[in-house]
């Protein structure tokens, strides 16, 4: 197979082989070990000659060429002058050419790299070949390995025949050199890659930081999240400031998104994450929005035991409790605070009872003054009783402003005689 491994071990053949100054006596030594190792049939580098429609002529130093079939070259031909590898498979006579094989020559090859990779516990590189029952066939230096499907990735694979055609780097954990049968684990290189990722990520990783991760698996307390090597939890109350348990439904496994870290803990280094916390708090909106002691309106569109839920001319949501609603008979001149005091108080000598609420009906307008924002419900807080007593105080005042009404006397002496 003429490949770019073919070419790098051309080049050492090459050099294995450039002669220096060599003498006669050299040069016999050298060609006695050549035969030597053909008939031993070892891997040995030979020179093309010709190339014809059905084989390939290579120089083995004997008055008749060696000879390789075309087809196991699957690329394009060696061209003349090139060194490959070969291995002896049947011996000529007369006018027949020793039958030599290259493929062979390249299994030898690869498998001696796979007996020292194994050794020395290194990587080698491989590609999926096919799918087949409980696994993968891998090509490795042109050697065919086994890879278990629970070894192929650090997830089970759900669509084998993706993975087929691909490159993968992988350790043997397994070979039997009488059989000549190797094992592959791509997943054990997947977890060491995936080890010093976490080291090196949690070694930079801060409260605070922004990342892009993709969604691993949505479960019952919340969103796993891998921020490329460590895997965080998003919790469900951390999806989002309203509809925490809607949002975290439209999350889709697979999908990225950008997170906040908002605490890594305890010995294993537990990352948890926000997303809710990239937005801004809803409640600083609504009080943007809706500023203390300011006067809205809207409609009563539900009324609770604890006090009446008003829909705002904007959109909003605002809620008057029972203390808040005007009442009957109040009076207009007394101040809030005294009045909100006695509401809150049970009645005792001296104390008034407190006048009974009026309440709305569900549809009916309303207008009341804020009081705030209610942090749990995002709510604007209301008062309908301030803001009627405050509209009866101005009422008072606007008629004590206005001039007196004459008395009779004023009118029977109107110059006051």
């Amino acid at each position: 197979m003429t490949t770019k491994k073919h070419d790098d071990l051309e080049a050492q053949g090459e050099d294995a082989h450039a002669p220096e100054e060599q003498t006669m006596e050299s040069l016999l030594r050298e060609q006695s070990e050549f035969q030597d190792k053909l008939l031993k049939r070892h891997v040995v580098w030979v020179k093309v000659i010709q190339v014809d429609k059905e084989r390939v002529l290579v120089d083995i130093g004997e008055k008749s060429e060696g000879a390789v079939p075309l087809s196991e070259f699957t690329d394009e031909p060696p061209a003349a002058g090139k060194r490959i590898p070969v291995i002896l498979v049947k011996k000529g006579h007369g006018d027949q050419h020793t039958l030599m094989s290259t493929a062979k020559a390249q299994w030898r090859l690869g498998w001696e790299g796979i007996c020292k990779a194994f050794e020395e516990k290194s990587r080698v590189k491989g590609k999926v070949t096919s799918s087949i029952k409980g696994g993968f066939l891998v090509n490795v230096n042109g050697v065919t390995g086994f890879m278990p499907a629970s070894l192929a990735d650090l997830r089970p694979v759900r669509t084998p025949d993706q993975m087929v055609g691909t490159g993968v780097r992988c350790y043997i954990i397994e070979l039997n050199k009488e059989k000549e049968q190797i094992i592959l684990s791509r997943r054990a290189v997947l977890e060491e890659d995936l080890k010093k990722r976490k080291e090196k990520l949690l070694g930079e990783l801060k409260v605070g930081d922004v990342r892009i991760g993709r969604i691993m698996r949505v479960a019952e307390p919340g969103v796993f999240v891998d921020i490329g090597g460590l895997e965080g939890l998003l919790r469900t109350e951390d999806v989002a400031w309203k509809d925490a348990e809607a949002a975290k439904a439209k999350l889709v496994r697979g999908h990225k998104l950008r997170v906040r870290v908002l605490q890594i803990e305890g010995a294993e280094q537990k990352v948890s994450l926000g997303l809710k916390q990239l937005q801004p708090h809803p409640s600083e909106t609504i009080r943007r929005k809706y500023p203390v002691k300011a006067v809205v309106k809207g409609e009563v569109s539900e009324i609770l035991k604890e006090g009446v839920r008003i829909k705002l001319v904007k959109g909003d949501t605002a809620f008057c409790t029972v203390l808040e609603l005007q009442t009957e008979g109040a009076d207009p001149l007394a101040k809030d605070d005294s009045w909100r005091d006695d509401r809150q108080r049970s009645p005792g000598p001296g104390r008034r009872e407190t006048p009974p609420p009026i309440w709305p009906k569900v549809g009916d307008p309303v207008t009341g003054i804020v009081l705030g924002v209610h942090n749990p419900t995002f709510e604007v807080s209301v008062s309908i009783r301030r803001y009627e007593n405050m509209q009866d105080r101005k009422h008072v005042a606007q008629y004590m402003k206005e001039a007196p009404r004459p008395t009779l006397g004023q009118l029977l002496n109107p110059d006051g005689e």
